[in-house]
């Protein structure tokens, strides 16, 4: 087992033993100097390297499942603040998005980048099929699904 901090966090100079510290240090890098942006802090579950320790904190969740921030309207639950924040917009009905052609507007970004396509007329997604083209994948994914699959 590697060894950790008090938290499970697992520091990166810990896991590289002498000699990989050595070559780093040799090559210029400095494996172990505290002033650069290095990723010395590791996912106890996957090592994923992180560069400051609440980084690797919220990352974890996606192995634990933890959710400890809650909506206080419907109670879901979320791993990370900005999850709930963009989430509490469902109930505020806040939209700051706004399309600067029809004043269209959305409560999300990539649903306003969804819907500029309408006015580029931007189709990238193609079928193999038939050619019919789309403006999202999932469009494209249901249009196979409904036309060029075996119906049994």
């Amino acid at each position: 087992m590697v060894p950790s901090d008090s938290h499970g966090r697992v520091h990166f100079d810990q896991v590289l033993n002498s000699n990989d510290r050595a070559r780093a240090q040799a090559r210029g890098r400095g494996a172990t100097s505290a002033n650069s942006k290095e990723k010395r802090f590791l996912c106890m579950f996957c090592n994923k390297g992180f560069s400051r320790p609440q980084k690797v904190e919220i990352h974890q969740r996606v192995h634990t499942g933890e959710k400890p921030y809650s909506c206080t309207q419907c109670h879901m639950r979320f791993a990370q603040a900005c999850n709930l924040k963009r989430h509490q917009r469902v109930h505020t009905g806040e939209k700051s998005y706004s399309c600067p052609q029809c004043e269209k507007s959305f409560s999300h970004q990539h649903q306003l980048k969804m819907h500029l396509k309408v006015h580029t007329g931007e189709r990238p997604f193609a079928c193999t099929h038939c050619g019919k083209r789309f403006s999202e994948r999932s469009y494209l994914r249901v249009h196979q699904q409904k036309m060029h699959t075996a119906h049994v």
